[in-house]
């Protein structure tokens, strides 16, 4: 799967130009890297010695008719208590999206992500795919976007063998200004395994963000997974709440 998208992302033609969304003519793209970069520290210190530390970098390409995206997150959290910091948390993901336009609203799309979740005891999920998506609206304070397609998942969770399966891939893509500086945004995917009916996956990425400045802001950021089938011992339900300031470019 991760091959054919390569082979897509080389022949995919690169002469033409992106629509802008109000009256369907094309208009020049300067082709920069826009997005944010953000991140967020607590520490205690007393009876016990506690820190925590989550980074989070979004960014995205527009380059006629492609839309390259790619994204990053990452947590830490240990805990000392008269002695040796103990491992609470440590969570990361990466993933990496090209849209290939066939006009102002309809694209394809190639899509790899990797997870690791030691909460979890998910020491590796690689997943490519491949699917279909439409754009209902991109303007500058409201963007709305489906999509859908098929994905191989190959997962490994701690003390179990690598298990790899077809999966669907549903989701959208939402973000809204609430006036001048606010924006509100929410990304969720659903992987229905196409084997096991009672192997289903869901991730919700649920954003509130403050501009500050032309280039800084405040993000307060609610993540929540739920895994039908988790490891032994482990939750079905995950909520994580981060507040972190960034900036963007």
């Amino acid at each position: 799967m991760l091959s054919i998208a390569l082979t897509l992302l080389s022949l995919a033609p690169d002469g033409v130009q992106l629509f802008h969304q109000e009256d369907g003519q094309p208009v020049d793209q300067e082709e920069v890297w826009t997005g944010t970069l953000g991140a967020g520290l607590s520490t205690s210190s007393g009876n016990n010695e506690r820190r925590s530390i989550n980074a989070q970098m979004d960014a995205e390409l527009r380059k006629k008719m492609r839309r390259y995206t790619l994204g990053f997150e990452w947590q830490y959290a240990d805990e000392a208590v008269g002695g040796a910091p103990e491992l609470l948390e440590r969570r990361a993901s990466v993933m990496g999206q090209v849209d290939f336009f066939f006009d102002e609203k309809s694209y394809v799309l190639a899509t790899a992500d990797f997870e690791l979740d030691y909460n979890a005891e998910l020491d590796q999920r690689y997943i490519a795919g491949l699917g279909y998506g439409y754009q209902v609206a991109d303007e500058e304070d409201w963007s709305l976007s489906f999509e859908a397609g098929a994905t191989v998942i190959n997962e490994q969770y701690r003390d179990v063998g690598n298990e790899a399966y077809l999966s669907g891939r549903f989701g959208y893509l939402m973000a809204k200004g609430l006036g001048e500086q606010w924006t509100l945004s929410q990304d969720t995917l659903v992987f229905p395994s196409l084997e096991d009916e009672e192997d289903i996956h869901l991730e919700v990425d649920t954003r509130l963000r403050c501009d500050l400045s032309d280039n800084l802001y405040a993000q307060f950021q609610w993540l929540f997974d739920w895994d039908n089938t988790p490891a032994d011992g482990a939750e079905r339900e995950d909520h994580r709440l981060f507040l972190s300031v960034g900036y963007s470019f």
